[in-house]
């Protein structure tokens, strides 16, 4: 109960932090609808007007043009909110430092702010592009350094301007690099550092301050600590399915035949 009470943020500052909060989101995904806004109303003047206005049917390639129109501006707005809110976060997150903070503080006012835009972006944007050109243009804007050749097939890197990734590093599908967690009530923030041709499995957590060294292996929902240094070359597994001091082994560095049974 004492840490439910120092999170709560009083109403006479929670309403206008979240009025603001709400307004850039909405200044920004109107800023991004204007361009598709006007590719679909130039594609149903040229193709559906006519018809409109004499009550005829359309053309069936009318339609099939305009529903292309349609689709091809849904990933323009796709491309357009990313770039905002990417170079937004990045804005946001520069009082943003590593560290210990209180509720209060500058950093975890803005680190709040932030969080609301990318938000919106790593569950309603980002899940529709998962891979490829348009997640990883989102994740550098924001200042998540990304090295050559590395592959992203999750969207749950939070915090990503306290992130590096390393060439040739996979991360597999939905796994989490979070960078900050509460504790006692205060927000806690330590960067994520990843080396080169590192693989990390889908729905793997890593938590902040965690640092892999080049060739290092987390497996499928596997866990890295809080604070925890991986060595290079080392594998984490979940220990679901291996004996804890064999798990310990392979994190530690130190593979070894697994026994059998």
């Amino acid at each position: 109960m004492r840490t439910q009470r120092r999170l709560e943020v009083p109403a006479v500052l929670e309403i206008p932090l979240t009025t603001c909060v709400y307004a850039l989101c909405a200044a920004l995904l109107g800023a991004s609808l204007f361009v598709p806004a006007l590719i679909v109303i130039w594609g149903v003047r040229r193709f559906l007007l006519d018809a409109l206005i004499t009550g005829a049917p359309p053309a069936a390639a009318g339609v099939a043009l305009l529903c292309l129109l349609v689709g091809g501006s849904a990933f323009v707005f796709f491309f357009i909110a990313l770039l905002l809110m990417g170079l937004a976060v990045r804005a946001l997150s520069l009082p943003v430092r590593p560290g210990t903070h209180e509720p209060f503080s500058v950093s975890t006012i803005f680190w709040m702010a932030l969080n609301s835009i990318h938000t919106i972006a790593f569950r309603v944007i980002l899940p529709l592009v998962p891979a490829g050109y348009f997640s990883t243009m989102y994740f550098r804007l924001t200042g998540c350094r990304i090295g050559k050749g590395v592959w992203l097939t999750t969207a749950s890197l939070l915090d990503p301007y306290m992130i590096s990734i390393g060439d040739g590093t996979i991360v597999g599908g939905d796994a989490v690099l979070s960078a900050h967690i509460f504790s006692n009530g205060r927000l806690f923030l330590s960067p994520i550092r990843i080396g080169k041709d590192c693989q990390i499995g889908a729905h793997a957590l890593l938590c902040p301050g965690a640092v892999l060294g080049d060739g290092a292996t987390v497996g499928i929902m596997a866990y890295v600590r809080k604070g925890r240094h991986i060595p290079p070359g080392a594998h984490v597994v979940s220990v679901g399915g291996l004996a804890v001091r064999e798990a310990l082994r392979l994190e530690r560095g130190r593979p070894r035949r697994l026994m059998r049974g």
